[in-house]
This record gives structure tokens, sequence and C-alpha cells, in this order.
């Protein structure tokens, strides 16, 4: 670790500012920290008085470090609060007006604040999820834009919708297995929440989208992604949706399926336009590696 990262995530998250709540919310927890300390040396010359003996430190640690009970998450909100810089909530205590809407897949992998640096703007991303970052629901039988989804766009007022998938994405693995026979079978909840998956698959699948000879992984990525242009499309073709507003697709790659670097969010697709070449050229300057296609 260089001169300029020495500070250790503990310590960052102790001293507070708008990099410490990034810290806190891309789930830098126990581990993570123990590991940055670790490797910026940030434990040595510890003060006794300031720390417990190794192995009551450790035991207290595997019990009370950022688990999913009880302490575990006052813990983790401990550390949230705390870092959060004097302020933040000024101007969107009372109100909101979010500058992005954006719809992802639940999944514990995917970091919908911290991809889009949303903790260092209190206030900018509406963010509803759900499996398989669908944007459409049901309404008396008739298929509609989802609600949480809607009220972001046009009730808080948000200018761009996003629809973010991701590799390796169970719910559209969930939808390929039921396609091709091999589905086991699952709670009610959880068909209803993947049909519409289902159809998208069977589209693709029928369309020749996606090269059904590969690894059943990469297939699986390749669907995540033409899922993402079903949904932008439904949102384009929806009147629902205010003239005007910004659609953008993206992947949120941890595979390594579009490249090297983990979390990115690769564009897909902006406004229905899905050529690589188009959409480099619609890009800032050295944004050009954002942009990927498993389908082109």
């Amino acid at each position: 670790m260089s001169d300029d990262t020495s500070m250790s995530r503990r310590t960052a998250l102790k001293t507070g500012g708008a990099g410490a709540a990034m810290l806190g919310i891309l789930g830098y927890g126990a581990g993570g920290v123990a590991a940055a300390d670790a490797e910026s040396g940030a434990d040595e010359g510890r003060e006794d008085s300031e720390s417990k003996p190794e192995a009551e430190a450790e035991s207290a640690g595997d019990e009370f470090a950022f688990g999913g009970d009880l302490p575990g998450l006052l813990e983790r909100n401990g550390l949230w609060s705390g870092a959060l810089p004097e302020g933040y909530f000024e101007g969107v205590r009372t109100s909101q007006s979010p500058a992005v809407v954006s719809v992802c897949c639940s999944d514990s992998r995917v970091s919908q604040e911290g991809m889009f640096a949303a903790p260092l703007d209190a206030g900018f991303l509406f963010k509803p999820s759900n499996i398989g970052n669908k944007v459409t629901t049901r309404v008396d039988g008739e298929r509609a834009v989802d609600g949480s989804f809607l009220y972001g766009l046009e009730v808080s007022g948000a200018s761009s919708g996003v629809v973010v998938g991701h590799t390796g994405c169970g719910a559209v693995t969930a939808a390929y297995e039921s396609v091709v026979g091999e589905a086991g079978e699952q709670p009610p909840g959880i068909e209803e929440e993947v049909a519409p998956i289902v159809d998208v698959v069977e589209e693709a699948l029928d369309g020749g989208a996606v090269e059904t000879d590969a690894e059943k992984r990469a297939v699986v990525n390749q669907l995540v992604e033409y899922n993402v242009h079903a949904q932008v499309e439904y949102l384009r073709e929806s009147d629902e949706v205010s003239e005007g507003k910004d659609l953008y697709g993206f992947v949120y790659d941890f595979q390594n399926a579009y490249g090297d670097v983990d979390g990115r969010t690769v564009l897909v697709n902006v406004d229905g336009e899905t050529d690589t070449d188009a959409l480099r050229e619609a890009v800032p300057d050295g944004y050009e590696e954002f942009v990927g296609s498993l389908l082109h």
C-alpha cells in the first residue's frame, strides 16, 4: 500500500467524511477492515489500553464482526452513522429530488448505492430492487411499469432511469433452467417473480440472440444482458414513462465477463441503442472502456 493510501479503512471510518461514508456503504466489514489494518500496519504500536488482549479481541471479533445478527447490524449502523459528515442530510431532510432511479437485482453482491458512488450525495439515487432487475409488474392481470420505479422516475422527478443487471444472476439462471427443463420446484412467490424473465429468456433463445452452445455461465451472462435490453425497451415503449427521460442499461460485472475490473458497471444500452461503436461515441472521452457487450 502506498503512503498516500496508508491510512486504514478503520481510521477512515472513525474520522468520518464522505470518503468514510463510501467505505461504510461499500461493505468493508470487520474482515476487510482487519485485512486493511494488517496491510497498512495500522495496528502496530497501538496502546494496550486501547485494545483487548489478542485472544479476547479475536473472540469478540468472531461474535460481533459485522454479522447478520442483531449485534452485527447495530455495529454496522454505528459505523455508518458515525462516518457520515456533518450536514450530510441537509437539503433533503424533508423532501427528495433524486437525479436517477435505478432498478438493480436484489443480489447481495450488487452494491446498488456503491456502484454509482451514491453515498457521497444523499438524495442522489432512488433505488428499487427485485430479483432479476425487472421494471414491470402485473396490475389486474395487465403488465405495467413497476410502481417503485415509476414513482422515482415520474413522481420524485428523476431525469434518468437506469436498469442494472449483473453477471451470474440467480433469477436469470432460474429462468434459463426453467426454459431448458432443468428447474426444480420453487415456492409460488419465487415462480411469480421469475416468470417474466422466463418470457425474456424464451425470446432470446428462440431468436438466436445468445450462443447456446457456450458453457452455462457464459449463456447466463448473455441472457443477463439481453434481459437488461428487454427491460429498457419496455420502458421506452411505455406510455407511463414521460418523453425526455434518459434510459440507460448496465451490467454490473464481478465475474470478469466483460473485462478485469471488478464491480464495473458496463454500459450496454442508451435509450435503446445497443451498438458498441455508437455507445463508445456517446460516452465522455476516457470512458470508452466502460462500454461492452456479450451479444455483439
